[in-house]
């Protein structure tokens, strides 16, 4: 079953190929969680996914979402029209401060499919993603057999004390640090840092998710498999998403 959420990183296509890199049966173990995409995707076709947030009010929304979505899809379905232009970045503004926890579920949903970014925080308004089949995607869904959410505190040291089969993150196309400062984030959003990470998982299996940058050769000492718009693999020219991987 799809997720309801859409991914702001990117939407990826390469599910495929990272289900071929991860035999049936795999711990795996995400951290990063947002979207669940790839993570749902895996843990439907049985592998045991264990995804890691450090962010509360991702873990709260998705703890509402992974038990119920009737209420969050209700509550969606009636939020428009707006009384006016105003009435969006106030929502962006104020959709976690809301006590009712089916509400905050409906605002994180609302915002993302009417994001022009796909976060929940920041963006324009648009509402080509919000539509009849994308609410009842939200209806529909349900929690994967195999698939767990936890919080963490501490990415890096989830990640250091990890024993799992596999380690799976997903980021976006790695940029200098100096270039990431000052970045807006919302407060949804997690911000790993990738060179920490690469030092961090020396010794372990993993599989990680991105998008083609000149500096990916550098930071990873790993195989890497290049994916076209389509999900096939390609050559790095007409890559538009790139797996790092050492399985």
């Amino acid at each position: 079953m799809k997720t309801p959420i859409r991914n702001p990183l990117f939407k990826t296509k390469s599910n495929s190929l990272i289900e071929s890199l991860i035999p049936v049966g795999s711990v795996v173990e995400s951290f990063g969680f947002y979207s669940g995409d790839v993570e749902f995707y895996l843990a439907n076709r049985n592998r045991f996914v264990s995804s890691y947030t450090e962010k509360d009010i991702i873990y709260d929304v998705w703890s509402t979402l992974l038990t119920d979505t009737a209420a969050a899809a209700e509550i969606s379905s009636r939020i428009l029209p707006f009384k006016d232009d105003k009435e969006f970045p106030l929502l962006q503004e104020e959709w976690s401060k809301f006590k009712n926890p089916d509400v905050r579920a409906a605002l994180f949903y609302f915002l993302n499919n009417c994001s022009d970014s796909g976060y929940i925080s920041k963006g324009n308004m648009d509402t080509t993603n919000y539509n009849p089949v994308s609410l009842s995607r939200l209806k529909k869904f349900r929690k994967p057999e195999h698939f767990y959410l936890s919080k963490t505190e501490n990415t890096f040291e989830q990640i250091r004390n990890s024993n799992c089969d596999i380690l799976f993150v997903q980021f976006p196309k790695f940029i200098k640090t100096f270039l990431d400062e000052g970045v807006n984030r919302g407060i949804e959003e997690q911000n790993i840092d990738i060179q920490q990470i690469a030092t961090i998982i020396e010794g372990k299996k993993y599989v990680l998710l991105t998008q083609p940058s000149k500096f990916l050769s550098n930071i990873f000492n790993s195989k890497i498999i290049f994916v076209d718009q389509y999900g096939r693999k390609t050559t790095e020219k007409n890559a538009k998403e790139v797996i790092l991987h050492n399985v």
